[in-house]
């Protein structure tokens, strides 16, 4: 069985394309979708559990976020998970082609079930143009990463075979279920939203697992860019810049990833460099 868990706040219309494009998947394998809704104000759960009757529906406290969120939904699956099940984790600001899944099982399968695989995402504007999926470490010390093929159109990369990457973004990731028992769930206590994917992805090395990026399979996502406003440079819009756990350049979430995951030797460096790329992000906008 495939344990698809989507966790959710607001945006129903996005979701509801997002279930569609899951019941459209060509697999024979079922299916156990999972809707972690944490304090959505829109009816999410209500509309869903009306007229999606075989959508299992888990409320959160409406202050989980992501990583909490994700986190409670593999709770529930692993209380009644069976040997060679699967946990699919999903944006619902994400839409699969109906080979996604079967393919990436696939791609994992022949990988001995010994990675998280992932699909490269497309802008669902043009759905050619590459989102960035996964990363690559070039410089613990100096903190400089690639985000492979990001801003590429998906018919110029030529290789598609699957490439190991360091980290993932968990839009769409694909883990077999004995993995969390090897390595554990992921941190939300530490992570409840930005870097608990990035932290999952570290750690999982160390128990001889392996992140995929596949740009054989892809997935689209919803711009989201035309509902972020310009921000002005005020005292009030620094502190959320640099502590909300809703911003991407949040200090503390940097400094528990540094901590845990980057090498002693780096990990000065690397988190003040860290710090003034968030200064840089905040002062661009």
């Amino acid at each position: 069985m495939i344990h698809i868990i989507i966790p959710v706040h607001n945006r129903l219309a996005a979701t509801l394309r997002c279930i569609k494009s899951i019941q459209k998947q060509k697999i024979k394998k079922k299916l156990n979708i999972i809707i972690v809704d944490d304090g959505s104000s829109d009816g999410t759960s209500a509309y869903i559990a009306k007229n999606f009757s075989n959508i299992k529906i888990l409320k959160g406290s409406g202050f989980m976020f992501w990583g909490g969120a994700v986190n409670f939904g593999i709770e529930s699956v692993l209380k009644k998970k069976k040997p060679g099940d699967w946990v699919l984790l999903i944006n619902n600001d994400v839409e699969l082609k109906t080979e996604t899944i079967s393919s990436l099982i696939s791609i994992s399968e022949n990988n001995k079930r010994k990675s998280v695989v992932i699909p490269l995402t497309l802008s669902i504007i043009d759905k050619k143009t590459v989102i960035k999926s996964g990363t690559i470490i070039k410089s613990w010390f100096l903190n400089i990463s690639k985000h492979l093929f990001a801003g590429m159109k998906n018919n110029e990369i030529m290789d598609k075979k699957p490439i190991k990457v360091d980290i993932m973004t968990c839009r769409c990731a694909l883990h077999p279920i004995e993995m969390f028992k090897i390595a554990g769930n992921y941190d939300a206590k530490n992570f409840n939203h930005y870097g608990c994917d990035d932290e999952f992805s570290i750690r999982i090395k160390k128990y001889g697992y392996s992140i995929l990026l596949c740009p054989s399979v892809t997935i689209y996502l919803t711009d989201n860019k035309s509902s972020i406003k310009q921000k002005k440079l005020n005292i009030k819009n620094f502190i959320h810049s640099f502590f909300s756990m809703k911003s991407s350049s949040n200090i503390i979430d940097k400094f528990y990833l540094t901590m845990k995951l980057v090498p002693l030797y780096a990990k000065l460096s690397f988190f003040l460099i860290g710090v003034l790329k968030s200064l840089y992000v905040f002062l661009k906008k």
